[in-house]
């Protein structure tokens, strides 16, 4: 009789336990349509519409790059704080490939070139800032603050504190061009039936839990109707929507079923029983700081391809949304702990507040106090769930 009650009170714990897990993990969804809702009914009905839905996912796409790097560092327990400034210098390399070195008039050869370049350059300050910090052992707040002046820097060097524009057509239909609605409308179909059908074989394979099979459902169900809904009554799917959507899959594959994922969980959670436990320290670092820098360097050919040109002051505080984005989601800024879908979650939050207070009047300047207030809070809740 004792041992029945036993079991029945640990399986009563655990499922509390279950509870608590899944009620954080849906606190950032309540928090989406709480806040959509509110600015749809401040705005007068102007937020939720196709049209406003369809360029805030423009919008978010260069945070959304950035946060997914930014998530691997802090997964680490490290920081880069450099982020948007190589977000500038990327993109204004790209922008004077384009106009200065008249790489437009390649047409697309061009576009793909001054893409790669970009990339180069971010990957270049990556790689640097990774081995002064897996190397020589720096500390990651000092090495990505030195970079980031020092990418400041170079940006108003070569572009000599001016803009660069326009840029050629090719690269702009980066920003520009859309999937059609309805190659839209079958592509939302087919990855929504092939994930329900995915979620549901899982299910009965018991390959996963009747928790995460809801989850793994309710993401499907609702990031396709909701495509449809934004994407079809529109112009289609961004292209720049593509290319971040594919940062975040290849984010999410890499933390799930890759040794390198695994490493860096390691190395946040515990660095030195990662070392004694044969974990690729100092590798596993610079390769996480150097492909932050791709992402940036990303970024910064997105961003360049929005405004079509560039200049000095691009990704000023690009930082702060990105870390803002990976902390409201839920990874801890000890290391250790997060994964990428939380962060999409908290680049949606991010992107919300910043759209729907633009689009109600809130001034920039109140913004900032806001968005600044929200990253404390978050921190604060983040530590506060460690003690518990």
């Amino acid at each position: 009789m004792e041992a029945m009650l036993d079991r029945v009170t640990v399986k009563t714990q655990s499922s509390q336990i279950d509870w608590k897990n899944y009620r954080r993990e849906w606190i950032p969804v309540f928090v989406i349509i709480l806040c959509a809702l509110v600015f749809d009914a401040w705005s007068g009905g102007a937020f939720i519409t196709p049209r406003n839905l369809s360029n805030l996912s423009r919008q978010v796409c260069v945070n959304l790059t950035l946060a997914v790097g930014m998530t691997l560092i802090i997964l680490t327990s490290g920081i880069d704080l450099s982020v948007g400034s190589v977000l500038a210098l990327s993109g204004m390399a790209a922008a004077i490939s384009q106009v200065h070195w008249q790489w437009a008039q390649l047409g697309m050869t061009g576009a793909v070139l001054s893409f790669v370049l970009a990339v180069a350059v971010g990957g270049l300050s990556g790689a640097t800032a990774g081995f002064a910090i897996s190397r020589l052992k720096i500390t990651p707040f000092i090495v990505t603050l030195g970079m980031m002046v020092i990418a400041r820097g170079l940006t108003l060097i070569i572009s000599g504190a001016q803009a660069v524009a326009p840029l050629g057509e090719s690269l702009g239909k980066l920003s520009s061009d859309y999937l059609s609605p309805e190659a839209s409308l079958g592509l939302l179909s087919t990855v929504g039936v092939v994930g329900v059908v995915v979620a549901i074989r899982q299910w009965f394979k018991k390959a996963e839990t009747a928790q995460e099979t809801f989850k793994t459902l309710f993401s499907v169900v609702a990031l396709s109707l909701g495509g449809i809904f934004i994407f079809c009554n529109y112009r289609g799917i961004p292209y720049m929507v593509f290319i971040s959507v594919l940062c975040a899959l290849s984010g999410m594959f890499i933390l799930k079923y890759t040794r390198f994922g695994r490493f860096i969980y390691a190395i946040g959670g515990n660095r030195e029983a990662a070392e004694l436990s044969g974990v690729p320290v100092v590798k596993t670092l610079w390769l996480t700081y150097f492909l932050m820098g791709c992402m940036a360097g990303l970024a910064g050919v997105m961003d360049s391809a929005r405004v079509n040109g560039a200049v000095p002051s691009a990704g000023e505080l690009g930082e702060l949304d990105a870390i803002a984005a990976v902390v409201i989601g839920g990874t801890s800024l000890m290391g250790g702990a997060g994964t990428i879908g939380g962060t999409v979650l908290g680049v949606l939050i991010m992107g919300i507040l910043n759209n729907g207070m633009s689009l109600v009047g809130v001034s920039e300047h109140y913004q900032k106090v806001f968005k600044g207030i929200v990253i404390i809070l978050a921190v604060y809740l983040d530590l506060r769930s460690k003690k518990k």
